[in-house]
């Protein structure tokens, strides 16, 4: 099946889909989720004409499954949908960023306040992701420049799952907007150091490195 294919059918077939996932009694069904998340894969780019539909009931079943994590698999898929979602549309438009940053971002911040281990890692890795599509001349924009200095924060490194997303997160920081960020200079070298000392995170800490000499 092709994206030609798939493409007359798109609306149609997310919303049924979603008539599914926004039905509560039906306990989160991680099939359905996985399907949107193939349907959205293939669809690439053709997706764009039903973007606000979608991310609007992804965002939605975020905010309710945050409340209560119980369905990992679930969870996985809903996170893996918003970052292909993320990554067919601003590939092809990266002005969108601003809309997925809008319906995001609020979501996003609860899940990082109440620090909600099963997410950390999927909203780091979303958000990094959407600052490397950011167009360069936007700039960090006040909720990206907010968030920075908490990122740096040693406990949320010393949680091992968080550290790939963290850094490819503060890389696309140093990339994006580097002369916003030099005042950090020596907390991201402690971060650095951190990374450094224990085996399993030496690649990243040399990625990290490497993005802020480069």
């Amino acid at each position: 099946i092709t994206s030609a294919d798939f493409k007359p059918f798109l609306e149609p077939l997310f919303g049924a889909l979603f008539v599914i996932i926004e039905n509560e009694e039906w306990n989160e069904n991680d099939y359905v989720m996985k399907c949107v998340t193939r349907s959205l894969s293939k669809a690439g780019e053709d997706v764009i004409p039903v973007t606000q539909i979608v991310i609007t009931k992804l965002t939605t079943a975020l905010g309710r499954v945050a409340k209560n994590p119980r369905n990992p698999q679930f969870n996985h898929y809903l996170f893996e949908s918003i970052a292909v979602l993320v990554g067919s549309v601003c590939s092809k438009d990266p002005s969108a960023t601003v809309t997925f940053e809008s319906l995001l971002f609020e979501p996003f911040n609860i899940i990082l306040q109440m620090d909600i281990a099963e997410f950390t890692p999927y909203v780091f890795q979303v958000l990094a992701q959407l600052l490397e599509f950011r167009p360069r001349e936007s700039g960090l924009g006040q909720s990206y420049t907010q968030l920075f200095q908490p990122l740096l924060t040693p406990d949320l490194w010393e949680k091992k799952g968080n550290v790939p997303a963290l850094a490819r997160l503060i890389q696309a920081y140093i990339k994006k907007s580097p002369s916003e960020l030099t005042q950090f200079l020596n907390p991201i070298l402690g971060v650095f150091q951190n990374l450094l000392s224990f085996k399993p995170t030496e690649a990243s800490s040399f990625d990290l490195m490497r993005s802020a000499i480069v």
